[in-house]
């Protein structure tokens, strides 16, 4: 290890604080944290463990030149014991041990049979793991940007059989080695702290930088990390000629980054919500289900203080998402008997001819779950009430279930509530932000990335939540298989205040919901804006939002204190802005007024009689007389369609024949969509901002099924964008940028350009 570098240290070399502070002087040419990193890879030997064992346990925050000095120290004290022994191969050994004062304050099984549990300590710029494997031999753990072998950082560990040596290889999978084995880093930024082995486990304990500013490792940030791991039965014979039969693998992904999650507390009781032997139906891909709950029979307010999935060994894989909505029935309190009878029926499909219209009041969701968590825990001091006179005694269960395989199969899946007569502080409440889902939510085929955003007004914060403002407690993003990068911006007075929450690497199987470290408070006349990045670059065809997991969302589910009225807050593009946006005036057959009917719910008399049938919640609203427009379009604010598949062919746009500009006479709307020259970034890119920057349609619906405020067409805010202040370590090599290559436009190209910016000038 040490004659790798010999203009460092060479083997055998006594190694001075002195000699560090030289090193130190002209490494401020140098990336500080590869400095760093290089002293550590010098100093770190078998018989050190005990003296870093203190500094690895001790919770300092320090900036760079701290942690010099902390190495500095560590070199003098580790030159006077002199019983260091590096070791060969590069390879880092130390005695059999671990370090037991280490509170581990994360943990997750990483497979089905708990043979791989991974436990973590993160820090303030350092990370701290524990890994127990089920196996006497080798065991791997990675950081990969996809959940392959490609491009993965990886740790391979084991635990000598004959003398009881634990050893830690720092290494990356290259793309040179076609069968995708690990090839061992230039520079070692793991450090091993301990290890032991016993009949049936092997225990490795080892700790890194967050970003060491190696390109051949992974930076560990907030957001969702896939986590890849291995075991094998067997230690390497030479270090890194690794056995490749017998290798068992997976992978998971987790957030390393967020606080601990709170112990649920004893005194809680439990209430299962869940479907008694649904059966999903072998014909369909994707479908809703919906199903009626009474509240258990309590005597006082209780809190509901946590929540968990219920899913079956074979049913997980189909089940996508859990929600759990409050029904308000204050205005139906006449139909009692008829909510009763409700519980006691196995259900229908959600917002669909089938499902009752009373159920059309349970509107505002209370526990949110998707694929890939395990449940949540609310903090000590907020809850969720139950059985409060202001609150439902009724509740109505939404199940998403993705079927792509069309395999029948009985469904028990459902929710499990934890609730306590031991109030808390706070009553929390959840709302919802983002875009609200529906046709005109359009992601462009062909492109690395996209954002479309939902825009939540300083009007509705204003008039909904109080002097004080909320809290902020936790946040589940959600979007479908496009989605790439998630973020819930925080505008104040113009300007960017720092991301509530943000994911720059979404997993559409890993929804879990974000508990903030610190609460964060959203006061009255703040904007939040809901902001979703897709890619499609394999997609030749358009994406439109919709039900399907092919379809796209972009919402985001707020856990927050006190509970407010406020149930949903989302916006949408107005209709004629919409079509405008792509060039398009009229239609045959229909006038913009009746186009808007069709997508707002609110069709007129002569427009019901059409052969197009609008893919929108109000077309399947049974019509009543005491529903009347604003009801109608209320349910469009809603945040879902009804179910159908991702090619918008047959939908509502392919039915619209473009009248003008003659120049797309006779086309369908979406056959214009799908000719659009996408691979143009300038046009790409102009109608990217057109959507997010222009019009916007906004709702501000309580929970009591009505408008806070009338729905307003409102341009999003200019606002100061964020900028990062907090000390960040710069690496060299990240601020090397290739100049752009200029793209020439095509006539095509320029014409819808031309339009984007006439309407853009004529709405703005």
């Amino acid at each position: 290890m040490l004659a790798r570098e010999p203009a460092l240290l060479s083997a055998g070399s006594s190694y001075t604080a002195s000699h560090a502070k030289d090193l130190y002087r002209g490494a401020r040419i140098l990336d500080s944290c590869v400095f760093i990193q290089r002293l550590n890879h010098r100093i770190d030997s078998s018989e050190e463990f005990s003296s870093k064992q203190s500094l690895c346990s001790a919770q300092i925050t320090f900036a760079v030149d701290d942690l010099l000095d902390q190495y500095v120290k560590h070199v003098g004290e580790s030159n006077r014991n002199n019983t260091s022994n590096s070791g060969g191969g590069g390879v880092r050994r130390i005695k059999r041990g671990l370090q037991t004062d280490m509170l581990w304050t994360h943990s997750e099984v990483l497979d089905d049979k708990g043979d791989f549990v991974l436990r973590w300590q993160p820090r303030h710029q350092e990370i701290a793991f524990r890994v127990e494997a089920r196996t006497k031999g080798y065991l791997g753990i990675g950081f990969s940007p996809n959940g392959g072998m490609k491009g993965a950082d990886i740790v391979i560990g084991w635990v000598d059989d004959r003398n009881g040596q634990a050893y830690l290889l720092d290494c990356h999978a290259s793309e040179e080695n076609p069968d995708g084995s690990p090839v061992k880093d230039e520079i070692e930024n793991y450090t091993l702290m301990g290890g032991l082995q016993n009949s049936t486990h092997t225990v490795l304990e080892f700790r890194r930088a967050l970003d060491t500013c190696d390109p051949e490792d992974f930076v560990l940030s907030g957001d969702t990390v896939r986590v890849i791991w291995a075991i094998h039965n067997s230690d390497p014979q030479n270090f890194l000629e690794l056995p490749p039969q017998g290798l068992r693998r997976g992978e998971q992904s987790l957030y390393l980054l967020g606080p601990p999650t709170a112990a649920l507390p004893q005194s809680t009781r439990i209430w299962d919500v869940t479907l008694k032997n649904f059966i999903v139906p072998e014909d369909m891909d994707t479908i809703y289900w919906c199903k009626i709950f009474k509240a258990p029979t309590l005597n006082s307010k209780h809190h509901i203080v946590g929540s968990e999935p219920v899913l079956g060994p074979k049913h997980h894989a189909h089940v996508h998402h859990m929600l759990l909505h409050e029904c308000d029935i204050s205005a139906t309190r006449n139909n009692f008997l008829q909510w009763e009878k409700y519980s006691n029926e196995p259900g229908a499909p959600c917002y669909s001819n089938e499902m009752p219209y009373l159920w059309e009041s349970c509107l505002t969701p209370l526990i949110a779950w998707a694929a890939g968590s395990k449940g949540e825990t609310l903090p000590p001091h907020v809850g969720l009430p139950l059985a409060d006179k202001t609150t439902s005694s009724y509740y109505m269960l939404e199940i998403h279930f993705d079927n792509p395989a069309m395999k029948s199969a009985i469904d028990t899946s459902g929710l499990r509530i934890h609730y306590t007569q031991q109030l808390r502080q706070y009553d929390a409440g959840m709302m919802v932000t983002g875009v609200t889902i529906s046709p005109l939510h359009v992601i462009p085929p062909r492109q690395p990335e996209y954002k479309t955003a939902g825009y939540c007004s300083t009007d509705c914060t204003k008039e909904v939540f109080p002097k004080e403002g909320i809290n902020i407690v936790s946040v589940l993003l959600h979007s479908h298989l496009a989605g790439r990068k998630l973020n819930l911006k925080h505008i104040r007075g113009g300007r960017e205040l720092s991301p509530i929450v943000e994911d720059n690497h979404y997993d559409f199987k890993y929804q879990k919901s974000r508990l903030l470290g610190q609460e964060i408070t959203v006061l009255p006349g703040d904007i939040l804006i809901t902001e979703c990045t897709y890619s499609t670059a394999k997609r030749n065809k358009l994406t439109v939002g919709g039900y399907s997991t092919t379809q796209e969302m972009c919402l985001a589910f707020i856990m927050h204190y006190p509970r407010t009225e406020l149930a949903g807050c989302y916006s949408m593009p107005p209709v004629k802005y919409f079509f405008e946006t792509f060039g398009v005036k009229e239609f045959y057959e229909k006038d913009m007024k009746q186009v808007k009917a069709m997508f707002l719910g609110t069709e007129s008399e002569s427009t019901t009689s059409s052969n197009i049938s609008p893919a929108t919640p109000s077309a399947d609203i049974k019509n009543t007389p005491d529903r009347n427009t604003d009801d109608s379009a209320m349910a469009q604010a809603r945040y879902y369609t009804v179910e159908g598949e991702g090619d918008p062919s047959g939908g509502p746009l392919d039915q619209l024949i473009i009248k003008e500009p003659h120049e797309f006479r006779n086309k369908s709307f979406i056959s214009h969509l799908n000719e659009l020259p996408w691979q143009e970034p300038l046009l790409t890119k102009r109608i990217e901002e057109s959507f997010y920057t222009g019009q916007h349609l906004t709702f501000c619906r309580k929970r009591d099924n009505t408008f806070a405020i009338g729905e307003k067409i409102e341009i999003l805010p200019k606002y100061t964008e964020y900028v990062d202040n907090t000390t960040k370590i710069q690496c060299s090599y990240r601020l090397q940028h290739n100049a752009s290559a200029e793209k020439r436009i095509s006539p095509t190209t320029m014409y819808i350009m031309l339009f984007v910016a006439l309407n853009s000038m004529y709405f703005c």
